[in-house]
């Protein structure tokens, strides 16, 4: 039989968008500080005009490719400060073959269309959330769109959004494994197993608990990086494997078994990728997902999901 690939899963994916610019101290972390509502609304100008782009017009086609356009084909405002519409992402840089029309070339446009929505925080984040048609989106076309809309006199930073606890779900953990490196400059470190290492930490060695200790470090997952590093040290400590400060952690991952197949979860490191949520959408045959029920399954997601979990 023929291999079918059909894109019938609807999911979304949040990110935020922050102005930072860079600490005094050169050692420091930059500074985050908000977008003003005059910021944002270049962006929303943008936006509401859901005119026709010339997409044959090959000034058109070159903002597209440098980030600096995307078509914008729909928008409206629900309860006067979220903005949802649809956008056309663009796909190109490989020649393929369709069977109706033939050859596509590397340098055409390919346009398919995904759904968005928007807001500004009450804290001048900007919050954005994208859907996925199957294994196409493009939250990078946005991105880039909305960076060069915004002009901001700081750098404009992209924050993903992930929560480990949701991406485990219903699996059972049944591992741990953690890349270390320790400072050399620690006079007590040395001779300590190594200056750099991988650790493995299994259900079977750690004893009971070990399911709800993971299941508590995936919860705490969900602050900053030192927050999480924090809270993974401390399961170490708790095996008895090796003394580790927070700062010596690199990469996590969890090993999880669910329905007698195994996926890995990455808590940090080694994967940065937002953590895509399902939409209860239906599809039409060409594939486009009903908009109504797109909007307010993006709502909803943001309002229980998203809006707790970055808000601390």
């Amino acid at each position: 039989m023929a291999k079918r690939q059909i894109n019938r899963q609807i999911t979304a994916s949040f990110h935020y968008l922050v102005k930072t610019v860079k600490n005094e101290d050169t050692e420091g972390e930059p500074t985050e500080l908000p977008f003003t509502s005059a910021e944002f609304s270049r962006i929303l100008n943008r936006i509401k005009d859901v005119s026709l782009l010339d997409v044959k017009d090959e000034n058109i086609i070159a903002n597209i490719k440098l980030g600096h356009e995307l078509p914008f084909t729909y928008h409206e405002i629900v309860d006067n400060h979220l903005h949802f519409g649809e956008f056309e992402g663009a796909y190109y840089g490989q020649e393929y073959r369709n069977n109706r029309l033939g050859v596509i070339a590397a340098d055409s446009l390919n346009l398919r269309r995904f759904n968005y929505l928007t807001t500004r925080l009450s804290d001048g984040r900007i919050l954005i959330g994208v859907t996925y048609n199957g294994q196409f989106g493009d939250y990078e076309g946005i991105r880039q769109c909305f960076t060069h809309l915004l002009q901001s006199n700081g750098t404009v930073t992209s924050k993903t959004i992930k929560s480990v606890s949701d991406e485990i779900g219903a699996g059972v953990p049944v591992e741990v494994k953690l890349t270390f490196r320790t400072a050399s400059a620690r006079p007590e470190r040395r001779g300590l197993f190594a200056r750099s290492g991988v650790i493995a930490i299994r259900s079977t060695e750690y004893g009971d608990g070990f399911g709800e200790e993971v299941a508590r470090m995936a919860r705490s997952a969900k602050g900053g990086i030192k927050d999480r590093k924090r809270s993974i040290a401390d399961l170490v400590k708790a095996s008895s494997m090796i003394e580790l400060e927070d700062d010596d952690i690199v990469a996590v991952t969890a090993l999880v078994r669910e329905q007698g197949r195994t996926r890995t979860i990455y808590f940090l490191g080694e994967n940065n990728f937002s953590t895509k949520y399902p939409l209860k959408v239906s599809v039409s045959a060409n594939g486009t997902a009903n908009r109504t029920e797109v909007r307010s399954e993006l709502i909803n997601l943001m309002r229980s999901k998203i809006i707790p979990m970055i808000s601390g």
